[in-house]
């Protein structure tokens, strides 16, 4: 049984090496043979395949070159906005006793008959919890000058709360923005990094070089769905993201985007009452321009523009929506290529 189990494992092998080429270039790797559940670009010969691979590579290098300040002004903001709202998050933490403080006041006042003058501290029945207090006072002040004290200190506190929360709403906004500029410099090609500056620069991250011109902005791309007659748009930054959703878009239509992560908003245009076949290619698109390209499935979130909302002041391609549907796609580079519109 042992011989055979060998014999099976060295057939597997042999046929493995002895296949014909077929030499296969994925997003991060390539090899002479395709592997099982592998999706890559096939080649002729191992020849070609090398020449696409470095002339890819050298233009990716040139785009890396150019995209380096980009790249290293967003990681710059990206780890201060962090740092930021760690700091926030533990202020906020320490507010967490402003209840603390209204309770003690409500009991001084309540109990103002018995409450001491020139006493550093009194005991009391503490109804909130039917267990005695001690409550710290000031001697300098009257019982009902140690009351307001404490109210103060619960109403700074208070004020205090609301001033974090939405100083941390706005912290992890900035960040989820930077988060998408990061994910789409890591994906754009050479015309693509001059937009991303110029979005930098009009949502004030960076300054303008002197005579440094305003960058035209170029349209979102267009891709053909698989009945071949459906146009998909798909914003490949947040500029175009914002002017797809919300200058070129019709209400009715469908917008995708890749659930929770950084990506490109996806928009099926013209077709009110797309196929299932043609929502999939919409999907695939939002996913593989998305933080979760790499991925064997992204969630893709799908639901009408009407649907949506921009937040006041929001940063370029942030959106809000509830009542949506979430779809489950494999990126595929392949197709993603043979629906580009030249």
């Amino acid at each position: 049984m042992e011989n055979i189990l060998v014999s099976e494992k060295l057939s597997t092998f042999r046929n493995f090496f002895n296949q014909e080429t077929k030499p296969c270039l994925t997003e991060t790797s390539f090899s002479p043979v395709p592997f099982a559940n592998q999706i890559g670009e096939p080649f002729a010969s191992l020849s070609d395949l090398l020449d696409t691979y470095y002339k890819d590579k050298a233009e990716r290098d040139r785009v890396k070159q150019q995209a380096s300040e980009l790249i290293r002004r967003v990681e710059n903001e990206l780890q201060k906005n962090r740092h930021k709202l760690k700091k926030q998050e533990k202020e906020l933490l320490a507010t967490d006793n402003a209840e603390e403080f209204r309770q003690k006041g409500e009991l001084l006042t309540t109990f103002l008959h018995q409450v001491p003058n020139d006493q550093d501290q009194v005991i009391l029945d503490n109804y909130y919890t039917n267990q005695p207090i001690t409550i710290a006072l000031d001697k300098a002040l009257t019982p009902n000058q140690n009351a307001q004290r404490y109210f103060k200190r619960y109403q700074k506190l208070k004020e205090a709360v609301k001033y974090l929360t939405d100083l941390i709403e706005e912290t992890k906004a900035t960040i989820l923005y930077l988060e998408s500029v990061e994910t789409v410099l890591n994906q754009a090609g050479l015309e693509g990094i001059a937009e991303i500056r110029e979005e930098l620069i009009q949502t004030g991250f960076i300054r303008r070089r002197q005579r440094e011109k305003i960058q035209k902005r170029k349209k979102p791309e267009q891709y053909l769905a698989s009945d071949g007659k459906t146009i998909i748009y798909v914003g490949r930054n947040n500029l175009q993201n914002e002017e797809l959703t919300f200058k070129m878009a019709r209400k009715e239509e469908l917008w995708f985007h890749a659930k929770d992560i950084p990506g490109s908003h996806v928009v099926i245009s013209g077709n009110l009452d797309p196929s299932d076949e043609v929502k999939t290619d919409a999907a695939e698109l939002a996913a593989y321009f998305s933080q979760g390209r790499l991925s064997n499935l992204v969630q893709v979130d799908m639901i009408e523009v009407k649907k949506l909302n921009k937040p006041t002041g929001g940063k370029p391609g942030f959106v809000t929506y509830t009542g949506q549907k979430t779809l489950r796609v494999t990126p595929d580079p392949e197709k993603i290529a043979s629906m580009k519109k030249s």
